[in-house]
Order: structure tokens, then C-alpha cells, then sequence
């Protein structure tokens, strides 16, 4: 049976990364974890994890050990931190194989890692190493709590809601460095455009963002890569692997087609169909009434 993941975004729902535009949304921690040991440096999976920002465990936040940063952090943030941790222990619990941490699009991950979103002007706030604080703390958090074969993704975006690519280059080459992702999963909206920055025209957003210097974590793993963004056709797939991705990630394709792998598995000739599509439909790809709904909220993507 295929692995099975949960992504989690903001645990609670959308927060503020402004520090003074009122406090997260947060909600206390459900589950108690067991108190968390002093994670050591470099990375390695199975003796405490590690981050590149210095983080160390050890503030109960709801009942939960959560890496804590440095003395002086908000409460609201250790919270955060303590709610994606416990999802992902609940997740494991209930039997799920991973989770995903969602830090692109604009949730509250995303808002942290942004230097124009984020105002921060404490340990969070300010430089990358800063606003990617939170995200290294939680990724530690759940290394710490969870299984060592439990597998845990994150998600980033690379351009919109005031990202920089060269810093998400940078976070992404600082997580696969820390041993404790399995893969990455990075969202482009669209795969094959050039990117928004005049510095980085030239190649598509694929081929940058897989352009790294190393892809092997310090234990040897090569730490998959994968994309997502109009990727439709399998002529597209091919294009995304060629241009150095590992895996393709399908977002509304596979909303059109639910079993769209075993599809072109069983015929190498499948061609997914393309929006609009009827109502009907997506109720036979089994959408819910409120999924398809939502869907009707997209532009052009079921029939009027």
C-alpha cells in the first residue's frame, strides 16, 4: 500500500507574521508529548535532529516540550510551534506514514519566511536565518516526537507573498542539510515560466530551484525534489524530470482526474481532459458538493 500524508499548513488557520498586528491564532496544544532532549548540531536523524538556526528544546507550551529558540520568545510563536508538533504526532498516531509542512502560499509559514510580510523585531523577524527560525524549530519538534521513519515533507513557494528565490534556494538547501526531510515539495504555480527576478531570467523555475549544490543529506539520502505547478499533460511530466525535478506534483489535474497515475500507467497514450468541465463530472471523481463548489470559485474551470 502507497504511503499515506497529511499536509499541515497553520494547524489552527491563518495567523499574522506582523508582530504588531495582534497575536497568532493559535490554540493550545491537545496532546502532552513527552519532554524533548537537547537536540545536538549537524543534522543526523536518530540522535535529536538539529537545525541551522541554533534552535534548542525545551519550553512547555499546552503541555508540550517544543524547541524554544532563544530565551525571550513569544508565546504565541511557541505555541505555533507546539501545534504543528503535536499534529504531526497525532497524525502518526492515527496512521498516517507522514506530513507535509505547507510553507508556501501565503499561510502562516509562509508569512514568516517573507521579509515584507513578516515585521517582526525579535528572534523571528529580520534575517533569513530568523524567519526561517520557526519552521526549523517545528521540523526539529516533530523529528524529536515522531518515529525515525516517519516521513516528513515541507512545502515552500519561491516567489509571490514577498519570497525571494534565492533565500527559498537557501532554506531548501539548509533543510535538505539538516537530515530531517525526506523530500521537498516546491510549489511554482507554473513550472515552466522564467522567474519574476531579472537575475534569475533565463532558465525556467524548475531548473532554478533544483539548481543546488548539494541534493544528498549528511547521511547520503538523496533528498527527492519534487514540483508543482500546470503540470497537465504527460509531456509535461517529462519536461519538469528533464529539467531536474524528481517527482511531478499534481494540483488540479488530478482534481479532474482522481486516479490519473494508474490512467497513464495503463495507457502511455492517456490525455487528461481540460477545464471546463461539467459539474457531473468532478461528482463522479468523487468531489464532495462543497469541494465542487469551491472549485466553481476558479475561473473557467466548470462549465457555466
Amino acid at each position: 500500500m502507497a504511503p499515506r500524508a497529511v499536509m499541515i499548513d497553520d494547524a489552527r488557520g491563518h495567523g499574522a507574521a506582523d508582530g504588531a498586528g495582534g497575536p497568532i491564532p493559535v490554540q493550545p496544544a491537545a496532546a502532552a508529548l513527552p519532554p524533548a532532549a537537547t537536540p545536538t548540531s549537524g543534522g543526523v536523524r536518530g540522535a535529536g535532529g538539529g537545525t541551522p538556526v541554533g534552535a534548542r528544546v525545551g519550553a512547555a507550551v499546552g503541555g508540550v516540550a517544543v524547541a524554544a529558540g532563544t530565551p525571550g520568545t513569544s508565546n504565541e510563536v511557541l505555541e505555533l510551534v507546539a501545534d504543528f508538533v503535536a499534529a504531526a504526532v497525532r497524525c502518526e498516531k492515527a496512521g498516517f506514514d507522514g506530513v507535509e509542512l505547507h510553507g508556501a502560499h501565503g499561510y502562516i509559514i509562509c508569512q514568516f519566511l517573507s521579509a515584507e510580510l513578516n515585521k517582526r523585531e525579535d528572534q523571528y523577524g529580520g534575517s533569513l536565518e530568523n524567519r526561517s527560525r520557526m519552521l526549523f524549530e517545528m521540523l526539529a519538534g516533530i523529528r524529536e516526537h515522531c518515529s525515525d521513519d516517519f516521513i516528513v515533507g515541507v512545502r515552500l513557494s519561491p516567489e509571490r507573498f514577498g519570497l525571494k528565490l534565492a533565500e527559498i534556494k537557501e532554506v531548501t538547501q539548509q533543510l535538505i542539510d539538516t537530515g530531517d526531510v525526506d523530500f521537498m515539495d516546491i510549489s511554482l504555480w507554473d513550472c515552466f515560466k522564467e522567474p519574476e527576478e531579472d537575475e534569475w531570467k533565463g532558465r525556467n523555475l524548475t531548473e532554478v530551484v533544483c539548481d543546488l549544490e548539494r541534493r544528498e543529506d549528511p547521511q547520503g539520502r538523496r533528498v527527492p525534489i519534487g514540483v508543482a505547478g500546470k503540470i497537465h499533460d504527460p509531456a509535461d511530466v517529462d519536461r519538469v524530470l528533464e529539467a531536474g525535478a524528481d517527482f511531478p506534483i499534481l494540483g488540479r489535474v488530478a482534481i479532474l482526474h482522481h486516479d490519473y497515475p494508474n490512467l497513464l500507467q495503463a495507457d502511455p497514450d492517456f490525455t487528461p481532459v481540460r477545464p471546463p468541465v461539467s459539474r457531473q463530472h468532478l461528482l463522479d471523481e468523487g468531489l464532495s458538493e462543497k469541494f465542487v463548489a469551491y472549485m466553481n470559485k476558479w475561473p473557467g474551470f466548470i462549465e457555466a
